[in-house]
């Protein structure tokens, strides 16, 4: 059975078809005459109709003011204080009625901020227990992400809310594409900035241990940056889970940040190996030679510290996280096979 009953002269059946339109797009199921069956009994099915909904929707015109159908629905819903008129067009209302405030509607307001259509869809939203209606209609068209999160902390149970997930992960995935470009940029320019820094490591001894602490501060930047695509991502994904698994369509993407990842890792692996072999070659060199000092021992047992120890961690993580992966990859291949 439908919430709204719409009551109509035969002359306005497009205005009515067009206002049915507008609230089955809000969620309210409407009947009006239309939907009689072939071999139906009218009245019956009329009757049936008008005691089942929660309101009734008159809409009030020069013809409809003169048929005694429409006078005999509005009279019921307006003894069972479920009556909302409006005017189609300014026509004089029968006496009984004109205690029912019923303004006119301009014709193509239905669906608009008109002030008229939304004192309608307030009316209807008491009646129907969705208060969220009017909101809904003036956040349609130039509601932000923040306005749309309110909407939907307010009316959780409007039967709206999968629309206005979809709305919000429509307008917040674009905020969220920005936000992960401008990390991957990021952590370009620290690439960049790493290579420089891997020249420069080629000099004299003494500005090596710079160059490492400058390492290490580029490593915490680094960890900065993806700390903030992760935290996009994990957005972007919670969005995505809250419309309920929509736009799968993107599983193309899925993954790219722990790719890109691996590949930053294995360059800093490397870029470590490297620089810690050079680091420790001459002064293991000259142990070897037998003309060693303390001082050779000293750098030595810090390059292995500060840099042989951290590319082996570093690379044995690369290595548990490739398995992992292709552990995951098996069980999934496995799994789709079954």
């Amino acid at each position: 059975m439908a919430d709204i009953f719409i009551s109509y002269s035969r002359s306005d059946r497009d205005r009515c078809k067009a206002i049915c339109d507008i609230l089955e797009g809000l969620k309210v199921s409407v009947w009006f005459d239309a939907g009689i069956g072939a071999g139906s009994s009218f009245d019956r099915e009329i009757e049936r109709e008008i005691d089942a909904a929660k309101a009734l929707l008159v809409l009030w015109s020069e013809d409809s003011v003169e048929s005694d159908w429409v006078r005999n629905e509005a009279r019921t819903g307006k003894e069972r204080s479920g009556l909302i008129a409006v005017q189609l067009r300014p026509c004089t209302l029968p006496l009984e009625f004109r205690s029912v405030q019923a303004e006119v509607l301009p014709e193509g307001a239905e669906g608009s901020d008109n002030a008229i259509w939304l004192g309608i869809l307030e009316r209807i939203g008491e009646l129907l227990d969705r208060p969220g209606l009017v909101e809904y209609t003036r956040l349609k068209d130039k509601g932000s992400v923040a306005d749309w999160k309110k909407w939907l902390a307010r009316h959780s149970d409007d039967p709206l809310v999968p629309d206005v997930i979809d709305n919000i992960i429509e307008n917040a995935t674009p905020d969220i594409s920005q936000q992960l470009a401008g990390e991957r940029a990021k952590r370009s320019a620290l690439q960049a900035e790493l290579a420089e820094l891997s020249a420069a490591s080629k000099a004299q001894s003494g500005e090596l241990a710079t160059g490492a602490r400058e390492l290490v501060r580029l490593r915490r930047e680094l960890d900065q940056a993806q700390s903030g695509q992760h935290a996009a991502e994990s957005e972007l994904a919670r969005f995505r889970e809250a419309g309920g698994g929509k736009n799968k369509g993107d599983g193309e993407l899925s993954g790219l940040g722990i790719v890109l990842n691996d590949k930053i890792a294995l360059y800093i692996a490397a870029l470590l190996w490297i620089v810690a072999i050079r680091f420790c070659w001459e002064p293991l060199n000259q142990l070897i030679k037998g003309y060693g000092a303390l001082g050779d021992v000293f750098w030595i047992a810090f390059g292995i510290i500060t840099l042989a120890v951290p590319a082996a961690l570093l690379s044995l993580k690369i290595f548990r996280k490739r398995k992992a992966l292709q552990r995951e990859e098996e069980a999934l291949a496995h799994n789709v096979a079954d």
